[in-house]
């Protein structure tokens, strides 16, 4: 945090610090510093403990939802979440 931040924050109240943090919490929903909720492929089977071929292959069967930018396939958190939730690929 730079000088400026810090000196910022040194001169709230708590209440003052309380509305922030509010205001600041839709920005920061579920984020750890540096992480985004977007993952690609590699980061997806990573957050999922699994091998990245695995990812692909549910990605191209329909499994596993993807969004698109451009060429680029991502992997929302919420969404990997809901299918481990749900019980994963079924076995046949």
């Amino acid at each position: 945090m730079s000088g400026l931040a810090a000196a910022l924050l040194d001169e709230l109240g708590p209440d003052e610090l309380r509305e922030l943090a509010e205001r600041l919490r839709p920005y920061l929903r579920g984020r750890e510093a540096g992480t985004s909720e977007w993952l690609n492929a590699r980061e997806a089977a990573a957050y999922l403990r699994c091998p990245l071929s695995r990812v692909r292959k549910l990605s191209m069967t329909g499994e596993l939802g993807v969004e698109r930018d451009g060429r680029r396939v991502l992997y929302h958190r919420d969404v990997l979440d809901a299918y481990i939730r749900a019980g994963g690929a079924k076995s046949p």
